[in-house]
């Protein structure tokens, strides 16, 4: 349905697009209203099926729409300002929330009981007669002596990891800072206990004494207890996530830079519910798709996206030089109840810490641009060195029946040799186990039309020049381990970007060849985020991210989690 408008129209009308002739009288003693002459100006108002229906109903109910003009376009586009709705999926989100945090608050409380059975149990059975203070003898005591401080210590540490944000965090994902909340929280109800204890022990408000025997253990339990559980939890919910069930459904409104690493990160946190439905491009010629992620269309739709692509939550990745699509982009989010969050701008993304500072009200944002000392690099270079030593000589026994398996399996040589690029272009030869067969570098080009990483890669499903051995080494990634004497050399690190091939290194843009600034590793984001399903256009922002905000805290996160990754072969062919 269109509405078209002329300039010409009374003040007060129902609907745009009623003109002078409309407005006449039809009783000829009273003379013809006189209206002001204004040059016509043509609007059009493009409403979807979704808005057309109400559209109408407000106009027999003699409601009147109103129309917010955006007057920097060549024509003015216009976006009706309907009343908040919001539909039954979003009750339906809200209640599963509300009903998520009760369930989450119910097993807590039930484990924190365990906990103070646990602690009872250590210390009245397992340690008693032991005393820890000579002047203080063993007193035995039964369970029904402290049910009251069983009960105070379950509902303190109940209000205090709420008020302290535990059910605002993300079960899986943010095991760390739960354990911060647990242990924060329980040394608060400790502190709150002694004095307690302190100011009324000569009263009849008074715990019972045998509290005293267990209170220590009781603190102990109720941080180690439920944690643990929290971790078992989230193991739990990882692996529902990993078949697909209970995932939130992201779509990424920012189709640059801002926007890539966004998906790619977040489409690396599959195992913490995690989906990116797509993106939505910031202009109308906007690319397609980026890699994996396919463009859902433009900031026009994103009210009809939200709706039919059950969008559970938007991250908004906008340039900052483009804060009116982004509150637009927030008033529509909030119109449909979906929850958002912002991510700074591109220019952001190379400080390795933004801090929050509250002055007076105020929220101000500290900048810290990622740190070159040199005292870092040189533990980066010990940590490489021991590294490496260690698995060599660890694996020794592995890669002997390696050698003997590849020998067996097909003629040619052990370790294949490379030439690839390394630090400021510098060129190196690189040491891999054989997985192919020999020669299979001739066959590169008849295989061109199958290679899916677009260019600066060269990935092929179910390549036929890999052998049997091959298949299940390069799956398993300890095809690379030769490459450590290329760590020992100083030639690479264990993280770094992946070095290139000097005919891949050629085609690089002068920008792209910034992720060579530092030394290429043998694993690295592109590594836990993929591997080979991952793109070149998306391998080599990941470089520039790692690039830009190196520490070691990261490097020690990426080989983390290239652990998992190796053992469960994910995205490796």
């Amino acid at each position: 349905m269109k509405i078209q408008e002329n300039a010409s129209r009374t003040e007060g009308s129902g609907l745009a697009g009623v003109n002078a002739a409309d407005t006449q009288t039809t009783n000829p003693s009273l003379p013809t209203p006189r209206l002001p002459v204004v040059t016509p100006h043509p609007r059009q108002y493009v409403l979807d099926d979704w808005t057309e229906p109400r559209l109408k109903a407000m106009d027999s109910a003699g409601s009147t729409p109103q129309f917010a003009e955006n007057p920097d376009s060549a024509q003015f586009h216009t976006t009706m300002m309907l009343p908040r709705y919001h539909g039954s999926n979003q009750v339906m989100r809200r209640n599963w929330a509300l009903g998520r945090k009760l369930l989450l608050i119910g097993y807590d409380g039930l484990w924190l009981n365990i906990a103070f059975l646990v602690a009872y149990y250590v210390r009245f059975d397992i340690l008693k007669g032991i005393t820890f203070v000579s002047a203080s003898p063993f007193v035995p005591a039964a369970i029904t002596t402290l049910r009251l401080f069983q009960v105070a210590l379950v509902v303190s540490m109940l209000l205090l990891v709420t008020a302290r944000g535990l059910y605002r965090l993300r079960v899986t994902g943010t095991l760390a800072r739960q354990f911060n909340i647990f242990f924060t929280a329980a040394a608060i109800g400790f502190a709150m206990y002694s004095i307690y204890e302190y100011l009324l022990r000569s009263t009849k408000f008074v715990l019972s004494p045998n509290t005293r025997a267990v209170v220590i253990f009781a603190w102990a339990a109720v941080v180690l207890v439920p944690f643990s559980a929290r971790i078992l939890l989230a193991l739990g919910m990882m692996l529902v996530y990993r078949l697909g069930i209970g995932r939130s459904r992201i779509l990424v409104i920012g189709s640059g830079r801002t926007g890539k690493i966004v998906m790619q990160h977040f489409a690396a946190l599959a195992n913490q519910g995690y989906h990116v439905v797509g993106f939505i491009n910031e202009h109308a010629d906007g690319p397609a798709e980026f890699g994996r992620f396919t463009a859902l269309g433009t900031l026009d739709h994103l009210e009809k996206i939200i709706r039919e692509e059950q969008i559970g939550e938007a991250i908004i990745a906008l340039p900052t030089s483009n804060m009116g699509e982004t509150a637009r982009s927030i008033r529509i989010c909030e119109r449909n109840a979906v929850p958002f969050r912002l991510v700074p701008g591109m220019q952001e993304f190379s400080l390795t810490r933004i801090e929050l500072e509250m002055v007076e009200g105020l929220p101000l944002l500290n900048l810290h641009r990622v740190s070159s000392a040199s005292w870092q690099r040189t533990i980066k270079r010990v940590i490489d060195i021991v590294g490496s030593s260690l698995l060599l000589i660890i694996g020794t026994p592995i890669w002997c029946l390696l050698i003997l398996l590849i020998k067996l399996d097909s003629p040619g040589p052990i370790i294949y040799r490379q030439a690839r690029v390394g630090r400021n272009g510098n060129v190196f030869t690189t040491l891999k186990f054989r997985s192919m067969y020999t020669g299979a570098h001739q066959l590169r080009r008849q295989l061109a039309d199958q290679n899916h990483a677009g260019r600066g890669l060269f990935k092929v499903r179910n390549d036929p020049r890999v052998t049997r051995v091959g298949r299940f080494i390069r799956r398993a990634s300890i095809d690379e381990i030769p490459q450590l004497i290329n760590v020992l050399r100083g030639e690479m690190s264990l993280v770094g970007p992946r070095p290139p091939l000097p005919e891949e290194y050629a085609r690089y843009e002068t920008w792209e060849k910034r992720r060579l600034e530092v030394t290429p590793g043998l694993t690295g984001l592109w590594q836990v985020r993929g591997r080979s399903e991952v793109t070149f256009e998306e391998m080599v922002l990941m470089d520039l991210y790692y690039i830009e905000n190196w520490s070691l805290h990261l490097d020690l996160q990426i080989l983390l989690k290239t652990l998992p990754v190796v053992l469960f072969g994910r995205g490796a062919y």
